[in-house]
């Protein structure tokens, strides 16, 4: 197996795969809230931003971003989040937590469902699916159906 971050996003029939670039980062950090109570057992805290190669959706050519913001797992370890799964489900949620795709602007997502599903060779392999605003300027507002998988440098 290669140590490169790869994978693909489907948006609404169209696919895209991960741009290993620098810009492409899953972030891990101690959870701010143990630090502040002082607690002995400090968690792991997640969060990643995920690019993708230019491609076409619809008749535009584009180069979509997924923004997931902090994720506390109530882990110290981060092989023990294996399994862990994550839920957004509402919009409102979503943009409490800054959560977005980036299509055509940064717009929320309107519910995910996101997976931890191994952790091997330096890579996080997570699965994510759910809705998201394609384009919030259009009337009606446009959305499509996502799923994703990928691995991220950890």
């Amino acid at each position: 197996m290669t140590n490169r971050q790869c994978g693909k996003l489907n948006i609404g029939g169209y696919e895209f795969q991960v741009k290993d670039c620098g810009s492409t980062k899953l972030y891990i950090f101690d959870n701010d809230e143990d630090i502040d109570e002082e607690r002995d057992f400090i968690t792991k805290t997640i969060s990643m931003d995920v690019c993708f190669e230019k491609g076409q959706f619809g008749n535009e050519s584009v180069s979509p971003k997924l923004v997931i913001n902090e994720i506390p797992t109530g882990k110290a370890d981060i092989r023990d989040t294996i399994g862990m799964e994550f839920e957004v489900g509402s919009v409102e949620e979503s943009i409490e937590r800054e959560d977005t795709l980036y299509v055509f602007e940064h717009e929320p997502l309107i519910n995910y469902k996101l997976k931890i599903i191994s952790i091997e060779d330096g890579l996080m392999h997570l699965k994510i699916s759910g809705t998201a605003v394609t384009d919030g300027y259009s009337t009606p507002v446009q959305t499509a159906g996502f799923d994703g998988e990928f691995r991220l440098h950890i």
